[in-house]
């Protein structure tokens, strides 16, 4: 055997544990299609893609949309309730395609390259099959998402309170919560880092009430997987500390990737 190939093999057996382990420890899904308020999950690419190398080259260096995630709790919430999926979207109107590909791309890297399409079919099929009592199709879901990101201005919200991208400058989460109940009322959100050599911030989830309103509420609070340590400060990394490299290394990588995007 070959170098490359035992080097292959390994790191698909990795991929394989982590899977596994992950499967284990994370959410509690279901098939009852019930559900008590909407998660909307932001992602910040240069946190998510530090020390880490199975990003795409290029990264957006704004906040984006993760998903609109109908919930019972951090770790319940309804998935698949369509059963069969196949979502349209190159039938989406084009001007909403365009406000998805700057705000709700997918960084990662994608062995089919499918990308972007690939992202959006899973969030509306996986989240927005489950939440159709108010957002009846994807075009809904999808407009929905783009207007809540659009109220929270994340970006501008958090660069007028002082806290931008710097990799040698942390902040404190009384600091972040203060500045998100300031600009949202309400007090309670969700944050999810990465730990390393500096606690690293990935993604922050602000919750909706399940209501034609879709009004802000406090998160429920409880312990999931890669929430962050609230007590210690946290980095918001710029772009350029992020592992942006390409990698023509096949599916093992791209399982990885995927593995730790937690879609």
């Amino acid at each position: 055997m070959s170098n490359s190939t035992r080097s292959a093999a390994l790191l698909l057996f990795i991929a394989t544990l982590v899977l596994c382990v992950y499967s284990a420890a994370e959410v509690k899904v279901t098939t009852d299609t019930s559900y008590k308020y909407l998660d909307l999950v932001l992602q910040w690419a240069p946190g998510s893609c530090y020390n880490f190398k199975y990003c795409k080259k290029k990264i957006p260096n704004t906040w984006t949309i993760h998903g609109l995630w109908p919930s019972v709790n951090y770790t319940n919430y309804p998935v698949n309730c369509a059963g069969s999926c196949a979502p349209d979207i190159a039938g989406l109107p084009g001007d909403l395609v365009n406000k998805m590909e700057k705000k709700w791309p997918d960084f990662y890297l994608d062995q089919d390259h499918e990308g972007n399409e690939k992202f959006w079919k899973h969030e509306w099929c996986k989240h927005g099959t489950c939440c159709t009592d108010l957002l009846s199709s994807p075009r809904n879901y999808f407009n929905k998402a783009l207007s809540l990101y659009d109220t929270i201005s994340l970006d501008n919200t958090l660069k007028s309170a002082g806290i931008t991208p710097n990799d040698t400058v942390s902040y404190t989460f009384s600091a972040l919560n203060k500045t998100l109940t300031s600009s949202l009322g309400v007090s309670a959100f969700r944050y999810w880092c990465k730990e390393g050599d500096k606690q690293v911030l990935t993604r922050v989830g602000v919750c909706v009430e399940k209501s034609n309103e879709f009004s802000w509420q406090d998160c429920p609070g409880g312990e999931f997987e890669d929430e962050c340590n609230q007590e210690k400060e946290f980095y918001l990394m710029p772009g350029s500390a992020a592992a942006a490299v390409f990698f023509n290394s096949g599916l093992v990588f791209v399982v990885l990737a995927r593995i730790l995007m937690l879609i």
